[in-house]
């Protein structure tokens, strides 16, 4: 009983929307398997809406995690914005203007790598987007002909770049519901594990036009103190307060979390737990006995206090 209670908070938690973070942990006696997220890897970025908790994975896109962890030790995106939120699409953080930043080397495209199966997790159903679906690590996955790529589910951590694909350099962004057309284009080297939705709850805003970047740049002084004023009292409320890794705060101030093995036989119940819907009354319909990879991200929780 103890332990489908337990399955219970945690499906209920990761369908819900619930922060990780408020699910009762399991009985000890039950507890699943959970591995700890390296300090190093774990990104504390504070919000007006809360607080994000992303943990990195430096295995997919070692360039991209290297280069975050410049800019978080620098302070880049203290102070800067979610300058670009589209309903349904991304939101979208960093220095709007490049002209007003010192320009970072590009980073090369790690949008997908060839990696060997062992340690790759099948969902257990087909995919419309990849010839499987799957987890690696807590991370939601696709895989084809040997090659690998981290999915773009909502709460992903990606990379914005230009045209080319070696573009990328300081613009992050994360999918505000399944962007799975971008798989393979863009490089995910993220995701949240708690407070997705203080980065939901955020204004939608379009980034400004080029006639507002072009005042804001230009001659007229007085105008583009103007201009830069009312941009600024738009994004106001999308403000990153502060951004770095759990590694730089001391250690006795800083979260600890945990993540769910994919591995484990907890994870695989919880899986068919929200496949398998056959036992419920209500339904009238068949159920398809598939699931989203997209709809079940992994359980993420915070340690518990060592104990003197």
């Amino acid at each position: 009983m103890k332990r489908a209670l337990a399955l219970t908070a945690l499906a209920l938690a990761a369908c819900t929307g619930v922060p990780a973070s408020l699910v009762e942990a399991p009985a000890a006696e039950t507890a699943p398997s959970w591995r700890a997220v390296d300090p190093d890897n774990l990104v504390i970025l504070d919000a007006p809406t809360g607080q994000v908790v992303i943990e990195l994975f430096p295995e997919a896109a070692p360039a991209h995690v290297a280069r975050l962890r410049e800019l978080l030790a620098e302070g880049f995106y203290d102070g800067e914005f979610f300058y670009r939120v589209i309903e349904g699409h991304v939101a979208q953080a960093g220095r709007e203007f490049p002209m007003a930043s010192k320009p970072w080397p590009n980073v090369p495209l790690e949008a997908e790598r060839a990696v060997p199966a062992e340690g790759f997790v099948p969902l257990g159903n087909a995919d419309l987007f990849a010839p499987e679906a799957g987890h690696r690590s807590g991370f939601a996955v696709g895989r084809g002909a040997g090659q690998e790529w981290l999915l773009n589910c909502p709460g992903a951590l990606g990379m914005a770049r230009d045209d080319g694909p070696d573009t990328g350099s300081t613009e992050i962004y994360f999918p505000l519901q399944p962007r799975r057309y971008l798989d393979r284009n863009y490089t995910i080297f993220g995701r949240i594990i708690d407070g997705i939705e203080h980065i939901q709850r955020l204004p939608r805003v379009n980034p400004s036009t080029e006639e507002e970047m072009n005042a804001i740049f230009g001659e007229d002084e007085p105008l583009a103190y103007q201009i830069a004023m009312f941009r600024r009292s738009k994004l106001n409320f999308n403000a990153v307060f502060a951004a770095r890794l759990a590694s730089a705060i001391p250690e006795s101030e800083r979260p600890a979390y945990e993540v769910m093995d994919t591995a484990s036989a907890e994870w695989a119940a919880l899986k068919e737990s929200k496949r398998d819907y056959s036992a419920i009354p209500a339904f009238i319909a068949p159920p398809v006995n598939k699931l989203d990879i997209c709809s079940l991200p992994v359980p993420a929780r915070l340690s518990a206090p060592s104990q003197p």
